[in-house]
């Protein structure tokens, strides 16, 4: 804990101005906030100092970043991410600086009740008042659009390969600064600057190397693709859109069939597009119709973009059979189905959707891939979402990404009062008392003292090995605790064979052994 009353004064003014920042409305900042909490809460923030001024860490993401936050200058903070302005590596080590001074939890609620909830009709427009919008240049059709964007990536530099994002950030950037000055335009350029940005990729990237590292630009074009859908799906798009529309829809199928290394980028961007911004049935049908008629029809990508389209359409007995055919590595892209398909058409999924989580997760060789896929799946997955899957398939889940689905696993157990299978999940994963919460260590004493027992006999364990006077003092503490569990399922009996045992294991440890006469567990001869 913090106790130093100016850096908590410090931590306060700056938790207040984040909260100013971020508006829990978006989607976009509630996801930032949700990844953030995940990175501090999966304890990927280490080598974490701070003083009065400042805080600095490094954050264990895809690839490790080094981050650095001003209490009192906010624009001065910096991240060795991609990302422009504040990003999930920044809340991660504010997190982990501001669990020190209170409750995260109860930050979270602060910040949504610092914005009130707005009518969201306040914000849509009239079709009648856009459609007096003065038409767009004819210059800028289309077509003028994409020539603007590829010319943007032109003359690629021969740099080092770890510049080569940071110059495609920065020529997006200018690229949005092109955007027409007609503010409802402006999402339709950003949507179209992302779209092709993305299709580009491939010919910036020539190598390899350049391909890994322009990875993080190929998920960043995803994201500000879905902000510029979402700003767009909240008006009426004008008559004169259309041109524009039909560009993307006729154009959203090179997404599946251009040869690249950004697959998984590429498909979520086919997928989004679909989902939300095309949204009438005969558009998604002649769609659906254009992929089932495909020469390459056994392409991956392909079939992903035919299995999305089916559920689209509501045909999930057919979706349900070809994502059995297809095998694990759909898992990824069945996550993108759990954002917007209705509750009630998921439960027929989900046995499926397990049987090749399980498979999938078993395929990965890498530990940050297996924590991104989980990381993932919890934030598409909602609590309400979970609670009406069988209670079996939950648990196969949780414990097939143990152990980076340890905390969700841990508060599920908690909830369902399972407290024998909530302390075998300790045990499993080496936390000893002394790093549990107290107060769920109490609840757990009180509902169930049998359950706890297993925890008491690790950490007597863990402080005998520890062989000095201050740990054979807590064992002691342990002991008596345990005498306490034993009294009360009248189980003495029980309790003096195993405290035997266990002093003639360690007769050789004298002080342990005085320890416990002072302690009046043992009399003396």
């Amino acid at each position: 804990m913090i106790y130093n009353q100016g850096l908590l004064k410090s931590i306060q003014s700056y938790s207040e101005e984040l909260q100013n920042l971020l508006d829990p409305r978006t989607e976009v900042h509630q996801r930032l906030v949700q990844r953030g909490m995940m990175l501090f809460r999966e304890q990927n923030v280490y080598n974490v100092k701070f003083s009065h001024k400042k805080m600095v860490g490094n954050v264990r993401d895809v690839s490790t970043v080094a981050v650095e936050l001003y209490f009192d200058e906010m624009e001065r903070n910096t991240c060795s991410c991609p990302e422009a302005g504040i990003c999930r590596h920044q809340l991660a080590l504010f997190f982990a600086i501001l669990s020190k001074a209170q409750n995260i939890f109860t930050w979270t609620q602060e910040w949504k009740a610092h914005w009130e909830v707005e009518d969201i009709l306040s914000s849509l427009k009239r079709g009648s008042d856009l459609l007096q919008q003065p038409s767009p240049n004819p210059e800028s059709g289309p077509s003028q659009w994409v020539k603007r964007i590829q010319q943007a990536y032109s003359n690629v530099p021969p740099q080092n390969i770890y510049q080569l994002q940071e110059w495609a950030r920065t020529r997006y950037q200018r690229l949005l600064g092109l955007a027409p000055i007609e503010r409802e335009w402006r999402p339709l350029f950003q949507l179209f600057a992302a779209f092709e940005s993305l299709i580009m990729l491939d010919s910036i990237a020539t190598n390899s190397e350049k391909m890994e590292e322009m990875s993080f630009f190929a998920e960043k074009m995803v994201e500000e693709a879905k902000e510029a859908i979402m700003t767009l799906s909240a008006t009426a798009s004008p008559f004169a859109f259309d041109e524009y529309l039909d560009y993307l829809r006729s154009n959203s199928i090179r997404l599946l069939e251009t040869e690249t290394a950004f697959d998984a980028s590429f498909t979520l961007m086919y997928l989004l597009i679909w989902t939300s911004l095309f949204r009438k049935k005969h558009e998604r049908a002649e769609e659906w119709n254009q992929l089932q008629n495909h020469s390459d029809l056994a392409q991956p990508r392909i079939q992903i973009g035919l299995i999305h389209l089916s559920i689209l359409l509501e045909k999930d007995e057919l979706a349900l059979q070809r994502i059995k055919n297809y095998g694990a590595n759909i898992a990824p892209y069945l996550l993108s189905c759990f954002e917007w398909l209705p509750k009630e058409r998921i439960s027929p999924l989900i046995p499926e959707f397990i049987r090749q989580i399980e498979q999938y997760v078993a395929s990965l060789t890498l530990p940050h891939e297996k924590i991104h896929f989980t990381r993932t799946l919890y934030e598409t997955m909602d609590e309400e979402t979970l609670t009406k899957i069988d209670a079996s398939l939950i648990e196969r889940l949780y414990t097939t990404l143990l152990p980076y689905s340890r905390f969700r696993y841990n508060e599920y157990l908690l909830n369902k009062q399972d407290y024998r299978k909530w302390v075998a999940l300790q045990v499993y994963m080496g936390d000893t008392i002394d790093f549990i919460d107290r107060a769920t260590l109490d609840l757990v004493a009180k509902q169930d003292p049998v359950a706890i027992k297993p925890l008491y006999h690790a950490a007597v364990i863990e402080q005998i090995d520890l062989r000095n006077r201050d740990s054979y003092k807590k064992a002691v503490r342990y002991l008596k605790k345990l005498r306490t569990v034993y009294r009360k399922e009248k189980n003495l009996d029980q309790w003096e064979f195993y405290l035997s045992t266990l002093l003639k294991k360690t007769k050789r440890l004298r002080a342990f052994q005085e320890e416990c006469r002072k302690g009046k567990l043992v009399h003396e001869e």
